[in-house]
């Protein structure tokens, strides 16, 4: 990628990533926000590696300013205005004195979402049964392909990368691109984005996936053990928001996460997720794997905007009335109150694609995988909410092949329209036959956007003074009617939280074709 020197591995136990932005103590949400001048984290000290939110335009200035300041391992992201550095305590004098820098935090992690936070082991977890899941079985999916099979629908995958494989033909994958440049051995060293585009679109002779003829693009931000960067996340979302229309991307599966601590308006991956969502790209998230406890849903998955997929067991029978939503699915409300998850999928004991390579699974304590044979297998096993995110993402890529008009929002609505009831839960289990056949229900409705997400958008030109946005509907007489072709992805920036309203007069409404990203 342009602009980019090297990417950079955190260093010692897993934390809770300190996010770039925070809201003003005490701020309500009305529609309106005040601007606070942001600064230096300080946490941040010499010799940490810096996420640098700078003001647009100045992205390249600003890191040869760090440069010259003595910071090593610089490098641009100038669609998303962030510039990254390990920083020296010139560097850190630089940035706390350059106009151009709004606000500047140790770079963070985020992981795979695999084992829970208190059962690495999820295939022993709420269920003594050793059965296998029935997979795509589970959710009728085969029933679905004399309508639909995902022909013509391109999915990126976010993840430790996608490894060759009998049952991913060659123009499978359509697109590469590796952010985390860790010298790792293969395609997919952690083994889990591989079994993920198994399980989304698998195209072999014994196995298949649920959207056989979907397409992938495959965005490596996640290392052999399951582990990435924010600063690897952010480098992700500008490559995709770059190359989303000349890929025809139309669904983003996210199964990595991290703890939500903050609201999704303060939330960086919630504002990355939106981004593409309101880009045109249907976004689904894992929900984690840390329990039944109210307030686990991680982030970006805690974003109302997206589709969240959690678990269920199917108990490795095709009989529903055993089906029960797993012990290790994460629950809402979120922190600002959303119920979450959205949908149920399975999620335990679930065979797909095994990674050519030594490494063929996430390490233990990211996630759960197991060979089903021997160590020459081509096929393992995994559970976690990460598998359930990538069967909801191929139902995406079915429903978008049949309808191919239909926005992110309409998507989930699709998907969200006539799940089945599982015993004991509030949340309905995706049925693809149904998301497919039935018109959408009405979701997301009377919510707002993210206020980084927002702020990217004035800064891009959709954002006038004086507009306020009480009593406004913002399905369908905002976000719905905008041609985001428009919004130039390469002007937006991060900055703190500033928003008076948007000028929509300077926008255009039009129909986009079944090839478009934007709708």
């Amino acid at each position: 990628m342009k602009g980019q020197v090297g990417v950079l591995r955190a260093v010692g136990r897993v934390v809770t990533p300190v996010l770039i932005f925070t809201l003003l103590s005490g701020t309500a949400w009305t529609g309106r926000v005040t601007v606070a001048r942001v600064d230096v984290d300080p946490a941040l000290h010499s010799g940490d590696v810096a996420l640098i939110q700078v003001a647009h335009g100045t992205a390249w200035t600003v890191a040869a300013d760090l440069t010259s300041a003595g910071a090593t391992e610089v490098a641009t992201f100038d669609s998303v205005d962030v510039v990254t550095a390990r920083v020296t305590d010139r560097a850190l004098a630089t940035i706390a004195t350059d106009r151009a820098v709004q606000r500047a935090t140790n770079d963070a992690r985020v992981m795979a979402v695999g084992g829970g936070k208190n059962h690495p082991d999820l295939d022993s977890v709420g269920n003594a049964s050793t059965k296998d899941s029935i997979g795509i079985a589970a959710i009728d999916a085969a029933a679905a392909w004399p309508l639909t099979t995902g022909a013509g629908v391109v999915v990126a995958l976010m993840d430790s990368g996608i490894s060759t494989h009998p049952d991913l033909p060659t123009g499978k994958v359509i697109a590469r691109v590796d952010l985390v440049n860790d010298g790792a051995p293969g395609l997919d060293p952690a083994g889990h984005g591989t079994h993920l585009a198994g399980i989304i679109a698998g195209q072999g002779t014994t196995f298949r996936g649920v959207a056989p003829d979907a397409r992938l693009v495959d965005i490596r931000v996640l290392d052999a053990g399951g582990a990435g960067t924010l600063h690897e996340v952010v480098a992700g979302f500008d490559w995709l928001l770059k190359h989303r229309a000349a890929l025809g991307i139309r669904v983003l599966n996210l199964s990595f996460g991290t703890t939500q601590t903050s609201s999704y308006h303060a939330d960086l991956l919630a504002a990355l997720a939106e981004s593409a969502w309101f880009a045109g790209i249907t976004v689904v998230a894992a929900a984690g794997n840390d329990g039944a406890d109210a307030g686990t849903v991680s982030t970006p998955g805690a974003d109302p905007f997206i589709i969240t997929a959690s678990s269920f067991d199917d108990q490795g029978t095709r009989a529903e009335q055993d089906d029960r939503e797993s012990a290790f699915s994460s629950r809402g409300p979120t922190m600002d109150g959303f119920t979450k998850p959205d949908v149920l999928a399975p999620g335990r004991r679930v065979v797909s694609l095994r990674a050519a390579g030594p490494q063929v699974a996430v390490a233990p304590t990211h996630g759960t995988a197991r060979d089903t044979t021997s160590a020459n297998s081509l096929y393992t096993r995994m559970s976690g909410t990460s598998v359930s995110s990538a069967m909801v993402s191929g139902v995406a890529a079915l429903v978008l092949n049949i309808h191919a008009s239909y926005t992110p929002t309409k998507a989930k609505g699709a998907i969200l329209a006539a799940g089945r009831s599982i015993t004991g839960s509030p949340t309905k289990a995706v049925l693809a036959p149904s998301a497919v056949l039935m018109s959408p229900r009405t979701v997301n409705s009377g919510l707002f956007p993210s206020r980084l997400l927002m702020t990217a958008l004035a800064q891009s030109g959709l954002v006038g003074n004086g507009t306020t946005w009480e009593g406004v509907t913002w399905e369908g007489v905002t976000w719905e009617s905008v041609t985001w072709e428009s919004v130039t992805w390469e002007a937006v920036t991060w900055e703190s939280v500033s928003w008076e309203g948007v000028a929509w007069e300077r926008t255009s409404v039009t129909q986009h074709s079944a090839g478009g990203a934007s709708e």
